[in-house]
């Protein structure tokens, strides 16, 4: 477990402009939150706090891989992530966040942590689906049974139709097979 105050930034002590911060994140840091939808990462996070007299904005640029479990096949996958987002935060009465993603700081904070915001950063630049590249990088049992190439057990066959199903079986038949089975049945009636 890393220490809380790696991520926290004394900003009642910084001048008003840019002010430009580093982090490394990897699966430690991943593992304080939950859900926990990463195996292991190894992401260079550039970040730049613009203080301003009212507010602040926090940019955060991520970039670097995220080790996750393949959405198709469930085997370990490697996800490039490169994203860019910017926060806001205000100086207000009390501290809360609001439905905006505003983060307002009270009159007794003096610090910023900044971890949720990095988590954040990262799990927005996930690519909505998480899968190899190329199918031949998945587990080929799981593409396989995907496939319905594999076989597990033989199915029984009954010869004899429930007549309840024929009658449906019917109804889903385009007008050119009705008439065919029409025709065929008058035939077998004769």
């Amino acid at each position: 477990m890393r220490a809380k105050s790696e991520f926290e930034i004394p900003y009642t002590g910084l001048s008003i402009g840019r002010h430009a911060f580093d982090f490394r994140l990897d699966g430690a840091f991943f593992s304080e939150f939950e859900p926990n939808d990463f195996s292991d990462a190894d992401l260079q996070v550039f970040a730049e706090l613009d203080r301003f007299e009212s507010m602040m904005h926090f940019d955060v640029h991520v970039t670097g891989t995220v080790r996750s479990d393949c959405d198709r096949c469930s085997a370990p996958v490697t996800l490039p992530i490169e994203h860019r987002v910017r926060y806001v935060v205000k100086f207000g009465e009390r501290t809360y966040r609001n439905d905006d993603d505003i983060l307002v700081l009270g009159p007794a904070e003096h610090l910023l942590d900044v971890r949720e915001f990095l988590y954040e950063s990262t799990v927005l630049g996930l690519p909505l689906r998480r899968t190899h590249e190329e199918d031949e990088d998945c587990d080929p049992q799981v593409l396989q049974y995907l496939t319905g190439s594999v076989v597990d057990a033989p199915l029984e066959v009954h010869e004899e139709t429930d007549p309840r199903w024929a009658a449906l079986r019917g109804l889903s038949s385009s007008p050119d097979e009705e008439r065919e089975q029409g025709i065929e049945e008058e035939q077998q009636d004769e």
